[in-house]
């Protein structure tokens, strides 16, 4: 039987094998179909269709876009990532789904602080992920936004 990390470690090397396409290809292939992406406070902020299409769009504005991954480990029912991001923005982000609009290309180098996200895991599949510490937010701030208030 598969470990709830197993299936972590297994989307992330398929996510990283040929990048941009296989990052989209390895969402739309883990995430559930009923998938919750969560806020910090447990908030449900997004679905399988938010995750894989903001996926597609920041390998598009992020053109060497990596995920470093630091560590996983199985905590409890969850699964704990660590890693951190990095690229150069060198292409417009549209995040208006987010109600954020298009983000024009800076330039910016990004590399973010080391970030840590919750998983759970029902089978071989992510049903919702949580940031802990970084993620988004990091990347976000390293271009220079603000997200939205909640």
């Amino acid at each position: 039987m598969t470990s709830k990390a197993d299936v972590i470690r297994k989307w992330y090397e398929e996510s990283w094998a040929n990048p941009p396409s296989s990052n989209v290809d390895a969402a739309a292939k883990y995430f559930s179909d009923d998938y919750q992406g969560l806020d910090k406070d447990g908030n449900v902020i997004s679905d399988k269709a938010t995750i894989v299409g903001t996926t597609e769009k920041l390998m598009n504005a992020f053109k060497d876009f990596k995920g470093v991954l630091h560590d996983i480990s199985e905590e409890g029912d969850s699964v704990i990532m660590t890693f951190h991001w990095e690229g150069t923005h060198t292409g417009d982000f549209d995040l208006s789904a987010m109600g954020m609009g298009v983000i024009p290309a800076s330039g910016k180098r990004v590399e973010t602080p080391e970030s840590k996200s919750r998983f759970m895991v029902e089978g071989d599949q992510i049903v919702s992920s949580q940031p802990i510490s970084g993620g988004f937010e990091s990347l976000l701030a390293g271009i220079g936004v603000k997200p939205p208030s909640a």
